[in-house]
């Protein structure tokens, strides 16, 4: 197994290919284990595009003959109008008229019967073509799990490991023993997260929804009217009629919200150093003599702070060897030095500058990277259209070729993305052994899902589900778990949002009547509402391999029991990944 060090080389050299042809094993044991005949699927699915393809033509058809109809119908109503009201014109015009009706009614009308009867037959036929299809990728549909990104990720790059979900016992980890901060998702609502551990240091992929309190301007008219008296081009004194647009804004509290993605990831490294970067307009350009000088600008500005920092004896910053990596990294609010330089080694500080230039393997300089103490965030831009949940119905297709495609398309580039995120963490080679940190088993209920796993379950089942009637806003969701059993938890959910109240300010304006006026602007006033709901989370019985020392049954027995007593059938369970949850109250 090649050791993830160079990232742009090893993905090139190994990765891109290896991954390729595990996902296209993958999916062909899928498709011998389902017992789906390709060959059976290929005639249906032809027969489905000939269908297809005469329908359009056939509808297509329809409808120029329907147009026709209401030209030939405008055409002799109007014919007709001017037979009477023309003198001298009546048989001239009456007569194409009555030739119009007859045509409409002895060719059109039957045509577009005939394409009607036509169409609906095609229709017919289509969708029982399609039902076939359909029924013939059933077997295969059905295999589709959660797990595939995750599992084939293990597979091509075991040294990741995924967990089936985010458990108590994870998140406790990272904070207790790497310092994660209980006040991270203060003013967030999680969307997904995918824990796991990279030589038992523990990760979480994760996308939320951040909110904050912005502004917001808002825009008022008034217009004015009043009498001058002039005089005219023959020196008489006329009274003239003017008017005026008034324009005023206001800037009000506007609730904001934006989504993220990325992985926080938990290394005892450096325990004393922390920073921060963001991506560099420097990244990814040539060797022009325009582009050298704003690079050796943007050293000398690290230089500056370099002698500043010296002189007043708040910091040690010294510039590294490496010119390059200074520019287009630019942490220059590290606080640690010496951890710094012992972190980015010069091996990683190149590895670093090739991710931060590349475009056509990776995805150039397009993260965040921030180090606070013991855990490292890393936002990425691409990971933020991603579907890391990997929803098995995505995969579902009545083609089995086009569902080989987009199957193998995107689990390659699945891979791509989250091991590029990983890349700027693996650049560095500390960040690459193994944990010395002693874990603490011993937590309350540790093997049942976090509340981040909680709050991706409600956003799966939708914030419309939860929020406020008067919410006019999107929601934060928030949750608290009751308790419960080993593997279940009765959750309290809380939607936050705004409901929206109409106000008018008046502003002050100079007119050009050289008057005041009070100019009116309306604007909304957002007002917080709530409204809590009650959601049962429990795991699922299909992930006893993956849980630790848990058995199907013991899962199952569990899951099943919680969720009938609260008497909830089958429709009204969400499945999200290796969790099922259900609305309650």
């Amino acid at each position: 197994m090649v050791e993830l060090d160079e990232p742009i080389k090893d993905y090139n050299s190994f990765f891109k290919e290896a991954h390729a042809k595990n996902v296209t094993e993958y999916f062909e044991e899928l498709v011998r284990e389902s017992g789906v005949s390709e060959e059976e699927n290929k005639s249906t699915v032809a027969q489905l595009r000939i269908y297809e393809n005469s329908l359009k033509e056939s509808s297509s058809s329809r409808k120029w003959w329907r147009v026709g109809r209401v030209l030939l119908i405008v055409a002799a109503i109007s014919l007709g109008a001017g037979a009477f009201t023309q003198q001298g014109w009546y048989y001239a015009l009456l007569a194409p008229a009555v030739a119009a009706i007859v045509f409409i009614f002895w060719k059109i009308n039957p045509e577009v019967s005939s394409l009607n009867d036509q169409v609906k037959e095609l229709e017919k036929k289509r969708d029982e073509q399609a039902g076939l299809a359909w029924i013939q990728m059933d077997p295969l549909n059905r295999l589709h799990t959660w797990e595939a990104g995750r599992d084939l990720f293990n597979k091509t790059y075991p040294t990741v490991q995924f967990d089936p979900y985010f458990s108590n016992l994870r998140l406790a980890d990272l904070q207790n023993s790497y310092g994660l901060s209980p006040s991270f998702n203060d003013g967030k609502s999680i969307f997904l997260s995918h824990s796991g551990t990279l030589k038992n240091n523990p990760f979480v992929f994760t996308r939320y929804m951040q909110h904050w309190i912005g502004s917001m301007s808002y825009t008022g008219s008034l217009t004015i009217y009043w009498t001058e008296t002039v005089r005219d081009a023959q020196g008489n004194w006329v009274n003239v009629q003017k008017s005026q647009v008034l324009t005023a804004s206001v800037v009000k509290p506007y609730p904001e919200y934006a989504i993220r993605t990325g992985i926080i990831y938990g290394h005892e490294s450096a325990p004393n150093l922390s920073f921060s970067r963001t991506p560099s307009n420097l990244s990814g350009l040539d060797e022009g003599v325009l582009n050298t000088w704003r690079k050796d600008h943007a050293v000398r500005k690290v230089e500056r702070k370099a002698r500043k920092d010296l002189k007043s004896g708040k910091g040690d910053l010294t510039v590294m060897s490496n010119r390059e990596f200074e520019a287009l990294f630019n942490a220059t609010n590290r606080d640690h030095e010496m951890e710094f330089r012992l972190l980015f080694t010069p091996l990683a500080q190149q590895e670093i500058v090739n991710i931060l230039n590349d475009k056509s393997v990776g995805y150039g300089d397009n993260f965040a990277f921030e180090k606070q103490g013991m855990v490292n965030f890393v936002e990425s831009g691409h990971l933020r259209d991603t579907r890391i949940d990997c929803d098995p119905r995505m995969f579902h297709n009545l083609e089995l070729e086009e569902a080989r495609k987009f199957f193998n398309d995107f689990h390659n580039e699945y891979f791509r993305s989250l091991y590029f995120c990983l890349a700027p963490l693996l650049s560095v080679p500390l960040y690459r052994e193994a944990r010395s940190l002693p874990t603490n088993n011993q937590i309350s209920q540790a093997k049942q899902s976090c509340y981040w796993e909680h709050e991706a379950m409600a956003n799966f089942i939708g914030e419309n589900t939860f929020k406020h009637p008067e919410s006019v806003t999107r929601n934060i969701i928030k949750t608290y778990s009751n308790g419960g059993g080993r593997y279940t938890s009765s959750v309290s959910v809380t939607a936050f949002g705004y409901r929206g109240d109409p106000r008018v300010d008046y502003v002050p304006v100079l007119g050009g009547d050289g008057r005041v006026h009070q100019v009116p602007v309306p604007w909304t006033e957002y007002i917080p509402v709530e409204r809590s709901s009650t959601l049962v989370v429990g795991a699922l019985k299909d992930v006893e391999k993956k849980v630790d020392d848990a058995t199907s049954a013991e899962i199952d027995s569990e899951w099943s029991k919680v969720f009938s007593n609260y008497g909830i059938d089958k429709e009204r369970i969400y499945v999200h990944g290796a969790l099922a949850g259900a609305v309650v109250g």
